[in-house]
This record gives structure tokens, C-alpha cells and sequence, in this order.
């Protein structure tokens, strides 16, 4: 192996060759017909170049190749590494550019859907987005006696289309089951008995069918409000299974979101017909029909529904312009 010091003399002779070789090309083959190495061409070759000085000026060039003490030529320490280390990166003086959060289209057309349930419920919830959210662009539209069931007396899946593609709103709240706790025909034909397998089946699919609607349509956000508890048994016993239903199918889309309301209006999983709202004030919740709210009652749900929307940034408080000091 060739030590750090016979590596030195190597370079610095290659170097000095290589010098003599493009400075003075005649110089170098001079010099090099001197050697041991030369072959009869380049002595040949060499004769016939004329250098003035030639011998004085090679005999100078490897006198000083001999006087040159490579014990004091400084020597760098051999690391384990030959490459060098890189410089860790410069840190950037320059300040992130700060992301600006994504604006998100304010709500701002609200649509009731629903039975006469919802008109109660409809007027109430107009008055507190009006009050307190400054929410003008509210409609409500209903059908006495209406539902999911009985789509032979009116249709909803045809009305919602109409009402969506006229009225083009942002959310839409829908209340249905109060007239639907009746036999009904499924898409077969066939008629099925309240609460039966059959007739739970074939409900299932209408309000599924309903969803669906809601999903494709235009709407950004769809609030389904279950049935609250009653004071009547058929009620009792039906609302608990329609609810599971519309829970279930409110599953097909992100955008539609269920609304629990059976216990609002009890105590114990009991029907109690008093209730306090917000404020404390207490009073009777619903109508002697078991189904219909009163104008207390109907506040008490409102207030559910508006809180759930604020919650969900559907609803934010206005702004209140700052008094200039």
C-alpha cells in the first residue's frame, strides 16, 4: 500500500509532469528522452528539437524536485469518513405563509316539511330564528293528514321534488308518523297490519325512499325529528318502532341528521303533560290528541332543534356592530 507521505511526492510529481506537458511540450520531450523510459522514437524525436538552455533548465527542474522536504508539507489526518460532512441546512428567515381557513357558505334558506304537526312546530321555530338569528327566509310546508304511508292521498315524494327545485333551500326539516300509524299497502300491492313485520317493511322502504330524495337533492343539511312521547297507547307502542325507522334510514347520507324527541316530554320513560321549557315557565305540552303539540310544547321542541343547529354552526348570532370610541 502506498503511505501518506509516497502518496504526496506522486501528486505533486504527476502535477508537476502535467504542468511541464502543456507549458512546454518540447521541454518536456527533452527531458523525457533523458530517461530510462524513453523509447528509440522519442530519442529520435528529441534530436531533432533545439532548446536554447535545455540542459541548464532540466538539471534546475529535478534539482528542486530533490530539495523539497515533504517531511514539512502539512499533512491532513486520515478520517474514517473521505467525504465531507455537509452543512446542515440554513434556517429560512422568511415567516410561514398563514393557510386561511376555508369559508364556508352561511345557511341561509330553511324549509319546514311535514303534517299538521309541523305547522305548530313551523310557527315557532320561524319566530325564534327570526329573533334570535335574524333568519327571515323561512317557509313551511304542510298537509293535514299527510305522511309516509298513505302516499295514494298526497304525495311526497313529488311535492318535496317541486318545493326543493322552487324554493332552493339550504336546510330542510322534516316531521312525519302522526298519520302513518295505520295499515298500509306495500309496493307489491299487498296490505299489511300496523306494526306487522310486513307492514314495518314496507314503511321502512317508503321513508327509506324518502332519504334517498333528500340525498340527491340539493339540500346541504336535512334535520329528521322523530316523534316525541303521548299520552295515547297506540301511540306509545308505534312511535318507538317509526322512530328506529327514521333513525335508520337517515344513515344513507351524511347530510341528513336524526333528531330525538321522545324524551322530551317524559319522566321515567313516562309521559308527563307538564313540562318547563328554557326559561323555567312550565305548561302543557300537547293537545288532548296525543299528538299535536301546544304552543309551549312546540317552543320546548323548537328550542331542541334551534340548539342542535347552532350547535352544528347551521345557526350562528349575529354579528353586533362595535361602537367607534
Amino acid at each position: 500500500l502506498i503511505n501518506m507521505r509516497d502518496r504526496e511526492f506522486l501528486l505533486i510529481f504527476t502535477s508537476v509532469i502535467l504542468t511541464l506537458i502543456f507549458s512546454n511540450l518540447s521541454l518536456f520531450l527533452k527531458s523525457l528522452s533523458s530517461t530510462p523510459f524513453a523509447t528509440p522514437e522519442i530519442k529520435q524525436a528529441a534530436r531533432q528539437v533545439k532548446i536554447e538552455g535545455f540542459r541548464k533548465s532540466e538539471q534546475d527542474f529535478w534539482r528542486k524536485i530533490k530539495d523539497i522536504d515533504f517531511d514539512r508539507i502539512p499533512q491532513k489526518k486520515a478520517t474514517a469518513n473521505l467525504e465531507k460532512t455537509p452543512l446542515p441546512p440554513k434556517k429560512s428567515t422568511k415567516k410561514p405563509t398563514a393557510v386561511k381557513p376555508k369559508l364556508t357558505k352561511p345557511y341561509r334558506i330553511f324549509l319546514f316539511i311535514g303534517d299538521s304537526v309541523m305547522f305548530d312546530l313551523g310557527i315557532q321555530l320561524q319566530y325564534t330564528m327570526k329573533e334570535t338569528y335574524k333568519i327571515a327566509d323561512t317557509k313551511i310546508d304542510y298537509k293535514v293528514s299527510s305522511g309516509l304511508n298513505r302516499i295514494d292521498y298526497y304525495d311526497w315524494y313529488a311535492r318535496t321534488k317541486e318545493i326543493i327545485n322552487d324554493y332552493q333551500p339550504d336546510v330542510v326539516i322534516v316531521l312525519f308518523g302522526g298519520n302513518d300509524t295505520q295499515d298500509i299497502t306495500d309496493y307489491q300491492g299487498k296490505s299489511r297490519v300496523i306494526l306487522t313485520k310486513e307492514w314495518q317493511k314496507a314503511y321502512q322502504e317508503r321513508v327509506e325512499k324518502y332519504a334517498k330524495l333528500l340525498n340527491y337533492s340539493s339540500v346541504r343539511k336535512v334535520y329528521w325529528v322523530g316523534q316525541s312521547n303521548s299520552n295515547r297507547s297506540s301511540y306509545i307502542k308505534a312511535f318507538p318502532i317509526m322512530n328506529d325507522i327514521y333513525k335508520n334510514a337517515s344513515k344513507v347520507s351524511r347530510k341528513i341528521e336524526f333528531i330525538s324527541t321522545w324524551d322530551t316530554f317524559a319522566e321515567g320513560g313516562q309521559f308527563t303533560p307538564v313540562v318547563a321549557d328554557k326559561s323555567g315557565k312550565r305548561g302543557y305540552v300537547k293537545v288532548n290528541d296525543g299528538v299535536h303539540f301546544t304552543s309551549h310544547g312546540a317552543k320546548i321542541i323548537g328550542d331542541l332543534i334551534v340548539d342542535k343547529m347552532a350547535a352544528d354552526k347551521i345557526l350562528k348570532l349575529p354579528q353586533v356592530p362595535q361602537k367607534k370610541p
